[in-house]
């Protein structure tokens, strides 16, 4: 990722990620399939758990799924910037729990996102330093979230139209048994369910990957913009030292 620690503004970021993701995708592709069709799996089982209430199955597919998701990102990142595929998954491992608590405090918790980038991104994180940073850069992160998202939402009412189907299909049939009416379902419903679900996420996985490679790059934005604050105080103390020398000459 060339360029990375470069100030930008946040529609450059998003840019740049878009520019990235397409410049690479078919080498992402390539090399990371395993990990991607691994998760597409898991969320297709995970779907087909939850729609038939099996609590322990769905239980036992979320906590696989979750797995997957850490194998994923490490993966991914290890693509961006190198790095050994142990060191990153204890990396991704650390981001997924993070990015957990993130959904839970989606506003509060957008500075997360900066720690999230700087666990997976620095040679050597300080996670304490980078949630400093993403709070006095809240507004940044905030709206290259916001754009970020609407672009993927807008992108989920093409890619995932079969997928909304098919769960309005089951709480319809859901609302309808609660009536008394029966299942209206087919016997075949769970096996479409499953392989619709294990290809939306398959397709969605590598779509949203551009808005990854936006926060790398919102990510090197922020540190790029703290260094030049931190060279502009540095560079006022001098000139104030050097007048105070003046004045006492």
């Amino acid at each position: 990722m060339e360029q990375i620690y470069k100030y930008r503004s946040f529609s450059a970021s998003i840019a740049s990620g878009y520019k990235l993701f397409r410049a690479n995708l078919r080498t992402i592709l390539y090399k990371s399939w395993i990990e991607a069709v691994s998760f597409a799996i898991l969320f297709g089982l995970t779907l087909v758990m939850a729609a038939l209430e099996l609590k322990a199955g769905f239980v036992c597919a979320a906590l696989a799924l979750l797995v997957s998701t850490v194998f994923w990102n490490g993966r991914l990142f290890q693509l961006i910037d190198g790095g050994t595929p142990k060191d990153k998954l204890w990396r991704a491992a650390r981001a997924v729990v993070i990015g957990i608590l993130f959904t839970l405090l989606p506003l509060i918790g957008i500075p997360l996102l900066n720690v999230i980038m700087e666990i997976m991104l620095e040679e050597h994180p300080k996670v304490g330093r980078a949630l400093k940073t993403g709070f006095k850069h809240w507004g940044y992160l905030f709206l290259t979230l916001l754009m970020s998202g609407l672009i993927m939402m807008a992108l989920s009412l093409v890619l995932a139209i079969p997928l909304y189907i098919c769960i309005y299909g089951i709480i319809s049939n859901h609302l309808g048994m609660l009536a008394g009416d029966p299942s209206g379902l087919p016997a075949s419903f769970p096996v479409i369910l499953f392989f619709v679900g294990m290809l939306t996420a398959f397709i969605f996985l590598f779509a949203q990957l551009w808005q990854t490679y936006a926060f790398a790059y919102a990510h090197g934005a922020i540190l790029s913009r703290e260094e030049y604050r931190a060279k502009e105080k540095e560079e006022e103390k001098a000139e104030d030292a050097a007048k105070e020398d003046n004045v006492e000459n």
